[in-house]
Order: C-alpha cells, then sequence, then structure tokens
C-alpha cells in the first residue's frame, strides 16, 4: 500500500468512525462525536467502565436503598476483584519506586515490611480507656476479627509479594485506628472520618497520581454512598459530608499516619496516641449515630 492509498484509507475510516452532532439550540447538546467499533460489548477509554463488575458495583451501591436483606458491603468481593484485574500494576509499582527515591520515610516503611501479629486477646491486654482496649470491646462486641484479608485469614504465614500487596495489608490491619483517632465510633456514617483522613494524608504525603492509585479500592467502596444518601437519605448528608471533611482537613495536617505502627500505641489514650503520631487539626469527638439510624433504616450497623 503506497502512502497516497494509505492516507485514503484513513480518511475513509476517520468518516466511518466519527459523528459530530451539531445545530442544537441547547448548546451542550453540540459536539458529541460518536465512535464506531466492531466491538459487540461496552468498550470505552476508561478501563473501569469497561469492567462489568466495577460498573454493577458503582451503579447499585450509588442508587439503592439499604435493608435488612442486602448488607452494605455484600457485593464487595466481586467489585474488588474486578478492581484489582483492572489496575494497571506495573504502572502502580513504578510510580512506588519513584516515590520511594525521594521519600525517605515511605522508603523505609515498605523497606521494614512489617506485618502486625496481634489477636484479639493481646488487644484485650491493654488497660481500660486505652485504643487498644476501645478496639477490644468494639471487636469482642461484635465477634470481628482484627485480621481483614482473606489471605491472612485462609494462610497466617501469607506474605506479600509486592509493595503495593504491603500496602493493602496495613491498610487493613490499621484501619480501625482511624475511627479511635477520632474519636467518632464505628457507626456506618463514622466510616466516613477514615475514608477522609487517609485520603487527606495521602495526598498530603505521596504523589498525587500514586494516591489516586493507592486510594481507588477506597474510592470505589465509599463514595458511591455519597449519592446514595443524598437521594435517599438527605438527612444524614450533612453529618456523612462533615465526617469526610473533618477527617480529610485532620490527613492534611498530621504526619504520614498510614505507615504508622499502630501496634507501639494500643496502650495509650486517643490523646495521647494522636500526640504520639502527630495528628492535628482534630476538632473533637463527634456521634454519628443518630444520622446511621436514618442511613442504615432504623440500623447504625449495617
Amino acid at each position: 500500500m503506497n502512502a497516497q492509498t494509505e492516507s485514503a484509507d484513513l480518511k475513509e475510516r476517520a468518516t466511518e468512525e466519527v459523528e459530530v452532532t451539531s445545530g442544537n439550540a441547547v448548546s451542550y447538546m453540540n459536539n458529541r462525536k460518536l465512535i464506531r467499533t466492531e466491538s459487540s460489548v461496552l468498550v470505552s477509554s476508561s478501563p473501569w467502565l469497561n469492567e462489568p463488575r466495577v460498573r454493577e458495583w458503582v451503579a447499585t451501591e450509588s442508587l439503592r436503598r439499604n435493608g435488612n436483606d442486602y448488607p452494605l458491603l455484600f457485593g464487595m468481593a466481586s467489585a474488588v476483584k474486578g478492581l484489582d484485574e483492572t489496575r494497571d500494576h506495573e504502572r502502580i509499582d513504578a510510580l512506588i519506586k519513584a516515590e520511594r527515591k525521594i521519600n525517605p520515610k515511605l522508603d523505609a516503611w515498605f523497606e521494614e515490611r512489617f506485618i502486625s501479629t496481634f489477636t484479639l486477646e493481646d488487644l484485650g491486654k491493654n488497660p481500660k480507656g486505652s485504643v487498644g482496649r476501645m478496639l477490644y470491646d468494639h471487636m469482642a462486641e461484635l465477634g470481628l476479627s482484627p485480621e481483614l484479608m482473606h489471605q491472612r485469614m485462609e494462610n497466617p504465614e501469607w506474605a506479600p509479594e509486592s509493595d503495593f500487596d504491603y500496602f493493602t495489608l496495613r491498610t487493613g490491619q490499621t484501619h480501625d485506628l482511624d475511627h479511635l483517632l477520632g474519636e467518632v465510633g464505628f457507626d456506618v456514617i463514622a466510616e466516613i472520618f477514615p475514608t477522609g483522613l487517609r485520603t487527606g494524608n495521602m495526598f498530603a504525603h505521596v504523589s498525587p497520581e500514586l494516591a489516586g492509585q493507592l486510594l481507588a479500592t477506597n474510592t470505589m467502596i465509599i463514595f458511591p454512598w455519597f449519592m446514595r444518601c443524598m437521594l435517599n437519605y438527605p438527612e444524614a448528608w450533612p453529618m456523612m459530608w462533615h465526617n469526610l471533611n473533618h477527617g480529610y482537613e485532620v490527613g492534611q495536617q498530621s504526619d504520614m499516619l498510614f505507615t504508622a505502627k499502630v501496634e507501639d500505641i494500643w496502650h495509650l489514650s486517643p490523646a495521647e496516641a494522636r500526640d504520639a503520631l502527630g495528628v492535628r487539626g482534630w476538632k473533637g469527638p463527634n456521634d454519628s449515630r443518630a444520622a446511621s439510624r436514618i442511613f442504615g433504616e432504623g440500623y447504625e450497623i449495617i
């Protein structure tokens, strides 16, 4: 094929593939490009939109009401699997590698790869009023386990291979500390404070692109709640937004909390733990149980 023929072929394909709408009196209805494709299924420039499990999760979790027939995180396992299979793991590894070169504290955290082995019984040995004992009381009351990763549940000797896997493991092991540092409780609307805290803290201490990659799972899980709340439970919206905003402000002002070795501060009170970890901007405890009962249709934890 000569250059002239190739140019004509490309021009013909462009004509076949793109159609531009115009002439509508409503300005934002113009310039819609209709790109034709031979694909028999949905295809987009967004890998997230191309993943059916992610589409189903975001649509359902954004629009549905809450109910005791459908647990809050019931569809999460499928969504997270779809998310993990969609991620660009090579890009994430490259971003972490680049950040480690300019961020000594993060580099040291990944280099140590500390993995906690604390048990529920260990938490119970902490003094009354300490963050460790408060977490024990919460977990014992609800029959919860400190371990959140299914790999560790199935095999306690499992260890992460990549830096990203390690980040995911430690995020699960330290999540509940965010509730205690904020003194927000463990009801469903209280879950928004840790999201704000982690989001603000990530963007304060690593590059925006890496922060976005590291926060993708939490974003997919939690942020659909905001649309669900506004559409179905607007009375609970102000408290949901307050917890996100407060958490974000604390995260932005504080030391790198997501790398903290929480096992060293289980014996401290929440106030002492905040001082020890470099938490700043905290405005006081918050009780969101009334809002949670609205969002949860009578339940504080759903």
